[in-house]
């Protein structure tokens, strides 16, 4: 017999070992963990809101008076609510698509370029476009959870309730309605996602 290899008592021996079993265990626990309450990149993590990575280098918070950029090794710039004229979200379902090289090697997003994920935002005294980028989560955003996010960022400016972002109820609850499942199947259509979207935005204004 080949002392290199193993028997199978050898082998039944090892993998009942409690060292195996324990780490087994830990791995299993790994993969069933669930991603955080959100939408894409924006989520809810130990009581506050972010949006992309909140352990990277680059993200955002969202806090009552605004988006605060916060990257390493920088001063946290914050935007407030009221300066935000127009508001968008550059970004893909995986991770690598979304950095600055793999925005240019997938060209077909055109939010995404060699900037990476980034909020685009038309900002007002003074007036600039401000475009602050954030690290991709390290999981794949659902498609359809993407839609939505891109129809809430966008409405909420247009529909002039923008601050309600920096209500942690009133967004827990929102995000909380539209990312359930029975939503997501139900949107089939753009127009569908449009006026569900406008429906929770404006509800109680």
């Amino acid at each position: 017999m080949n002392a290199n290899h193993p028997t199978a008592a050898d082998r039944s021996t090892a993998s009942d070992s409690p060292d195996s079993s324990a780490a087994f265990a830990a791995f299993a626990a790994s993969r069933a963990e669930a991603p955080p309450v959100g939408l894409g990149p924006l989520v809810r993590i130990d009581g506050g809101w972010f949006i992309g990575d909140h352990e990277s280098t680059a993200h955002l918070a969202v806090l009552p008076g605004g988006f605060e950029h916060r990257v390493a090794g920088r001063d946290p710039f914050l935007v407030p609510w009221d300066r935000l004229m127009s508001l968008q979200l550059g970004f893909t379902r995986g991770r690598f698509p979304s950095t600055p090289v793999g925005g240019l090697l997938n060209s077909s997003d055109g939010a995404i370029g060699a900037h990476g994920s980034c909020l685009s935002a038309m900002v007002r005294h003074p007036y600039d476009l401000w475009r602050p980028r954030f690290v991709h989560h390290g999981w794949w955003y659902p498609a359809p959870e993407l839609t939505v996010l891109r129809q809430l960022l966008g409405d909420i400016v247009d529909l002039g309730h923008v601050e309600r972002l920096g209500d942690d109820a009133w967004l827990t609850s929102a995000v909380e309605e539209l990312a359930a499942d029975r939503h997501l199947r139900k949107w089939r259509t753009g127009k569908a996602v449009m006026e569900g979207v406008k429906e929770i935005i404006t509800r109680g204004a």
